[in-house]
């Protein structure tokens, strides 16, 4: 029997029913998943260390008297067995599904370059996991860490300094020098993590080397969905389910076929990746910065 309303007051029309009981514990399931993240990370740097303080001494005793790039490229390989460790960690963990080892990994002979967008925070691994032996751009910071910058410098990165022109030119020279050498270079053209779902403009220092060393392109598309580690997103906002990660390596970029001119490879490049993501072209190709 409904209540009878108190006299003088107008009945309350009927509410809404009410909602049903919040769950009263957390979602357990979601702050494991979130803690393997953490590990994931947290082994990163403890086998950056690792690698440091007891492989290093003996890469610098077995590579002392051999070339530089050849003691580079040997220290290259631990970065890609770390790198392909930490992919097989998060895939068994059911929180990025990808295996480095399923990727084509068929490059042109000699020194390239690699071009890849860039949505994820472990862009770098997936790309090391597959190729192992090629150099890439690491923020002066890192230089300075005393575990990784160790690695680093033995690897022969490029020092990206502080995102200046002259810092852009530097890196333009450092690697026209590596790949001139033999060695693969990765850049990432925008410069950062991709926004979520976008692209930024290309800058053409990664097509400046290509033009300069007469070296081919090789771009390389990364897909990450649902989106995970990106730009903006805090490492611990993870999807309730493991992320597709799909790294794809396109057609080869020849300098000869753009007038070994690093603007109009730039462009180029850039519309091939937007085509590949069902992207709309931007707005105003002059907008493109410069490296």
């Amino acid at each position: 029997m409904s209540n009878p309303s108190q006299p003088g007051q107008p009945a309350r029309p009927p509410g809404p029913q009410a909602p049903a009981a919040r769950r009263s514990f957390p979602d357990i399931v979601q702050w494991f998943r979130v803690g393997l993240a953490g590990l994931a990370f947290l082994g990163f740097s403890v086998g950056a260390a690792l690698i440091a303080v007891l492989a290093m001494p003996w890469w610098w005793l077995l590579h002392a008297r051999k070339p530089r790039f050849e003691r580079a490229a040997a220290c290259q390989w631990w970065i890609k067995a770390g790198c392909t460790l930490l992919h097989d960690y998060m895939r068994w963990c059911g929180l990025i599904n990808f295996n480095p080892r399923l990727v084509d990994r068929t490059v042109p002979a000699g020194g390239f370059v690699i071009v890849a967008n860039h949505p994820t925070l472990v862009d770098v691994c997936a790309v090391a996991g597959i190729y192992g032996k090629l150099t890439c751009v690491a923020k002066t910071a890192l230089f300075k860490s005393p575990f990784i910058g160790i690695i680093i410098r033995a690897c022969d990165y490029l020092d990206g300094g502080a995102g200046d022109p002259f810092s852009g030119g530097l890196v333009v020279r450092q690697g026209v020098e590596r790949v001139t050498s033999g060695m693969p270079v990765l850049i990432f053209p925008e410069g950062t993590r991709s926004p979520e779902g976008g692209l930024r403009a290309f800058k053409r220092g990664a097509f400046e080397i290509a033009c300069r060393a007469n070296v081919p392109v090789l771009p390389v598309l990364i897909r990450c969905n649902p989106p995970a580690l990106g730009k903006g997103r805090p490492w611990y906002d993870i999807p309730r389910h493991a992320s597709r990660f799909e790294v794809t390596p396109l057609a080869l970029l020849d300098p000869v076929d753009f007038g070994r001119d690093p603007v109009t490879m730039s462009g180029a490049c850039e519309d091939l990746f937007r085509r590949r993501l069902g992207l709309a072209p931007p707005i105003a190709a002059g907008s493109r910065a410069n490296a």
